[in-house]
């Protein structure tokens, strides 16, 4: 009789340890997509695309600057079209478009760049001055753009796992908002 209580209270304090990881796995979800939302809303904001930054293409190779490749992948639309490719290094993300992507549309610039890219930037600058990370581990990125169109981004020290994922899903979400305000061209 004792044993069988203990055999519960063990499934027990197992079922109720996974379902707290599997709450937490969506509580992150949910703050990415709270994140997301915020941004939708402040979409009417208006940011000139000349404060936007702009980077010549950069001298090194990407293999001296970033690393070694990690893995490539493609970031794909609802309806299964390619919409940019994405090399991630050890110490970096190369993301080229595949589709027109103009440097100055509103989901670009109010959310992937505004929010996502200079909210790592900034966090990072802080670390920085607090003296938890060298200059050279902060998270910095380039956007190399032709004729007003984004020809690639390049993110330098995105560090975690986490922000490897929340760009990976914000670039995804961006792409399929430009798609949509291009009638799905």
């Amino acid at each position: 009789m004792e044993d069988e209580r203990l055999r519960r209270l063990a499934e027990a304090k197992s079922y109720v340890q996974r379902r707290i990881e599997e709450l937490e796995g969506e509580l992150e979800v949910l703050k990415l997509l709270a994140s997301l939302i915020d941004s939708a809303l402040s979409q009417e904001s208006f940011v000139r695309a000349s404060e936007l930054p702009r980077a010549p293409a950069p001298a090194r190779p990407e293999r001296e600057e970033l690393g070694q490749l990690v893995s490539e992948s493609s970031v794909v639309a609802r309806d299964g079209r390619e919409m940019a490719k994405l090399a991630v290094y050890e110490r970096g993300i190369v993301i080229k478009p595949t589709i027109e992507l103009p440097l100055d549309t509103p989901p670009l610039r109010n959310f992937f760049v505004a929010k996502i890219l200079d909210g790592y930037k900034r966090k990072d600058e802080e670390l920085v001055k607090a003296g938890e990370i060298s200059e050279g581990e902060a998270f910095d990125y380039e956007i190399v753009e032709e004729g007003g169109l984004v020809r690639e981004i390049r993110i330098r020290n995105y560090r975690e796992r986490r922000r490897l994922d929340e760009i990976r899903s914000a670039l995804r979400w961006t792409l399929n908002r430009v798609l949509e305000r291009m009638g799905g061209s």
